[in-house]
């Protein structure tokens, strides 16, 4: 009787009004607007009252500031934005956004270095002297370069940094030796160039790895994973951070417990054609500290309370 009691909440769906939420997601080609779709359609079929208008947009930062203004009611953000968004730091140090709050995490995204598998770099080290595309000067992607490369020892102004049209054909016609990407696998322009030509990719690990990850809550460890790509058979570790659904405190609490429940309720039939698919989180999705960098809206939190009550989690 116990048991029964505690699963009613999950299995009771009620009589519910009408709702539509605005969700900023990324590119419409992107991983973050494909998985958010998926999630979408997902939540529609268990609660056909409620239905997502998604907002194609460049990416995180744009994300936040429509949290901030009131364009968006939720948006997807990198672990490491939303942290020093919430905190005042980096770019948001005038601009703060300290009533951010998290649902959930959706997928870890890599550091993925891509190199040409027949090629003369083997090493981090190598890179230093090498033509890399790191990704635009203001792009997520490039900071984070960035902080491994100080680990490594060298600065911004002494790499030789390219910004590239077409990575795929930048790499396999040699007029860059690497490429590196902040995204969950499978990806497409990874997948592009695998056509082209053979590629590997670079493992960040051992005193590199932790160095990075020393005292930072939105990194974590990760890896590439195997037998995605073509001629690569093991997992390649690296670090990542985590794709995060993300919304504000006075969002309320009914609206956010609805809207996480109805994304989650059917997740096993995610569609595992969807990018970003091997590196969804599934357990470990609402793990403050490693996976969720901020604090979780009570709406959300009261959805995983639910499930670890039911022994779900």
């Amino acid at each position: 009787m116990k048991k029964l009691a505690i699963l009613l909440p999950l299995l009771w769906q009620p009589d519910l009004m009408a709702e539509t939420v605005t969700i900023a997601t990324g590119g419409e080609q992107g991983i973050y607007h494909q998985i958010t779709k998926e999630f979408c359609r997902l939540a529609h079929e268990v609660d056909e009252q409620l239905e997502c208008k998604l907002q194609a947009t460049s990416g995180s930062i744009e994300n936040l500031q429509r949290l901030k203004s009131g364009e968006a009611s939720y948006a997807m953000v990198q672990s490491d934005w939303l942290y020093q968004a919430s905190k005042g730091l980096g770019p948001f140090a005038t601009q703060p956004q300290p009533e951010l709050r998290t649902l959930f995490a959706t997928h870890a995204e890599p550091f993925t270095i891509v190199i040409r598998a027949d090629g003369d770099i083997t090493s981090l080290e190598q890179l230093k002297l090498a033509p890399i595309d790191m990704g635009l000067k203001s792009s997520g992607t490039r900071q984070t370069a960035l902080a491994l490369f100080n680990i490594l020892g060298a600065k911004e102004q002494d790499l030789d940094l390219k910004s590239m049209a077409n990575l795929p054909d930048a790499l396999c016609s040699k007029q860059i030796d690497a490429f590196a990407l902040v995204m969950g696998h499978p990806n497409r322009i990874v997948l592009d160039t695998a056509k082209r030509c053979p590629v590997s990719f670079l493992a960040i690990e051992g005193a590199t790895r932790d160095q990075l990850l020393k005292g930072v809550s939105y990194y974590q460890r990760s890896q590439v994973p195997a037998r995605i790509y073509p001629g690569n058979l093991k997992a390649t570790p690296t670090f990542a951070i985590a794709a995060t659904l993300v919304t504000n405190a006075a969002m309320p609490e009914a609206s956010v417990y609805r809207l996480t429940k109805a994304m989650l309720t059917q997740q096993t039939k995610f569609n595992e054609q969807t990018y970003g698919y091997a590196n969804m989180f599934h357990r470990a999705r609402n793990k403050t500290g490693p996976v969720l960098s901020i604090e979780q809206h009570p709406g959300a939190a009261k959805y995983f309370e639910e499930l670890k009550a039911a022994g779900k989690l």
